[in-house]
């Protein structure tokens, strides 16, 4: 089974992640293959850079799809974690699959802007109207690529995350029990 996963920034995707790890799930990450090609044509590794470099493959291979194909090349198990999918077309790239499933995590700006000061990520918005200006650009697709509201409109799953560490959990274990009395 493959879990691909979307939503906002700051919303809890990286939770979701280690307990999936936790479960045995293999880990392949959107922007690691982007960090590869950057590295190979000299581009510094930023989110503006990657965000554009993501556009230019996509146009240069003419394939919108063309991350998760990648992605489902690299997989080695029956289990793995799709993680950073930022448009439609890798979702449904994903899905010429059967043993897909897509999880949509998401919270109110507010709660995200604070989790994402805590994590002291690099690239990271330092001020909330800054957070507010980069979240609503990917979330609308408004820059290339980038549309994540219109992903969780696709999903099968979706976790609104505005609670504890281990609610959260709760809400995965019901997932996985719902996906496995589905297969």
């Amino acid at each position: 089974m493959i879990i691909g996963l979307t939503g906002t920034m700051g919303s809890g995707k990286g939770e979701v992640v280690k307990f999936l790890k936790s479960k045995g799930f293999e880990h392949y990450v959107y922007s690691d293959i982007l960090k590869e090609i950057a590295e190979q044509r000299n581009i510094e590794p930023t989110r503006a850079n990657l965000q554009k470099l993501g556009s230019d493959i996509k146009s240069e291979s003419n394939n919108l799809g063309i991350l998760s194909k990648e992605i489902l090349k690299r997989i080695k198990t029956d289990k793995a974690i799709a993680d950073g999918i930022r448009n439609v077309d890798e979702i449904k790239e994903l899905r010429k699959r059967k043993d897909v499933f897509i999880i949509g995590v998401t919270a109110p700006q507010k709660i995200r802007y604070s989790r994402i000061t805590k994590r002291k990520r690099p690239g990271d918005p330092k001020t909330f109207s800054e957070f507010k200006r980069l979240d609503n650009l990917e979330n609308r697709g408004k820059s290339k690529g980038q549309e994540i509201n219109n992903c969780l409109k696709t999903v099968d799953f979706t976790i609104i995350n505005t609670s504890s560490l281990e609610q959260l959990k709760n809400k995965m274990n019901d997932i996985l029990g719902s996906i496995s009395s589905q297969k």
